[in-house]
């Protein structure tokens, strides 16, 4: 992989000048030798999660590269429910699914999980 991610120059300079945050994904966590697609992902990964969360279109694919890493992320979030198994301040949520691809072109696994929005803290958790 080259040092732009595979990113055009242009996309891969803009993205660098924004404030990404700590720099502290595809950390092996677990310790078992390996980054799986759960510890792919960092800071700067989460914080497109929320947007997605937040503000994205239900049923669309969302993909971003993390420049630090070069991991790919793929997320679909589906249409907003209200659920109320959970803590009344949990009831909003978006189910949503997930591949990750490796900076070599690996597909390193998918998965799918929920978030649902604290009404205190105004955020979006993923439970």
């Amino acid at each position: 992989m080259n040092r732009t991610c595979g990113l055009p120059l242009t996309l891969y300079y803009k993205v660098k000048q924004y404030d990404r945050g700590p720099n502290n994904g595809a950390i092996d966590d677990n310790q078992d030798g390996k980054v799986d697609q759960y510890e792919a992902f960092g800071y700067w990964d989460f914080e497109q999660l929320i947007r997605v969360f937040r503000s994205g279109d239900p049923y669309q694919e969302y993909k971003w590269t993390n420049i630090e890493t070069c991991y790919v992320f793929n997320v679909k979030a589906l249409d907003y429910l209200e659920d109320l198994s959970q803590a009344v301040l949990y009831q909003t949520c978006r189910e949503f699914t997930f591949q990750v691809i490796s900076p070599s072109g690996q597909n390193m696994g998918v998965g799918a999980g929920k978030a649902c929005r604290n009404f205190s803290t105004h955020r979006w958790e993923i439970l």
